[in-house]
């Protein structure tokens, strides 16, 4: 009687960790779900995806369609005015960022573009994404430096950040989620 007891229990594990594994997304899952966000969101707004950058801004075709250029590093970037002195920002520049954020279902989830709260300040090429600051959950990723090397002063933008660039945040835990950014940039004088 005594060696039943020990077949049930282990049953029992075998049966409670193949149930928990069902809830598992393994990472390409989450990437393969990513790209299949990203690709909607572009999709349902009318974007196009371009692999060499516009010599023309804002980075429009001849039908008004914003394009958005492919970087290297995953990020989607459409340049919409260059401000002043495009792409020759030097590293750690002080430059404050206003900027709304919208999920890839189109919901805005945070915004202080109309100066409802002060600027996010980043420091050019210096990114701050510590999880003991508030830059963990809104403040500073590496898509918010890159678009810097195209634009400069007074510079605007559009972005589309998968995880792997954007806020750490969203790359957290069991989940991979892009967002899209409206961002504007002002260096501290």
């Amino acid at each position: 009687m005594k060696y039943s007891i020990l077949p049930c229990f282990l049953l029992a594990v075998a049966l409670l960790s193949a149930s928990c594994n069902k809830d598992v997304i393994t990472y390409a899952e989450q990437l393969e779900a990513q790209q299949k966000s990203i690709s909607k969101f572009i999709d349902n707004n009318g974007f196009l995806v371009i692999d060499s950058i516009p010599s023309t801004v804002p980075w429009e075709d001849s039908e008004g369609r914003k394009m958005f250029y492919l970087s290297k590093s995953g990020l989607y970037l459409h340049v919409v005015d260059t401000g002043r002195q495009a792409g020759k920002t030097v590293n750690n520049t002080l430059v404050c960022v206003r900027y709304t954020e919208c999920s890839m279902e189109g919901d805005t989830t945070y915004s202080n573009m109309d100066y409802a709260t002060d600027p996010i300040e980043i420091y050019f090429n210096t990114v701050s994404t510590g999880t003991g600051s508030s830059t963990y959950y809104w403040g500073d990723c590496k898509a918010w430096h890159e678009p810097l090397n195209y634009v400069g002063d007074l510079g605007h933008v559009m972005i589309i950040a998968p995880a792997s660039v954007g806020m750490p945040y969203y790359s957290a835990g069991n989940r991979m989620l892009a967002r899209y950014y409206d961002l504007r940039y002002t260096f501290w004088k």
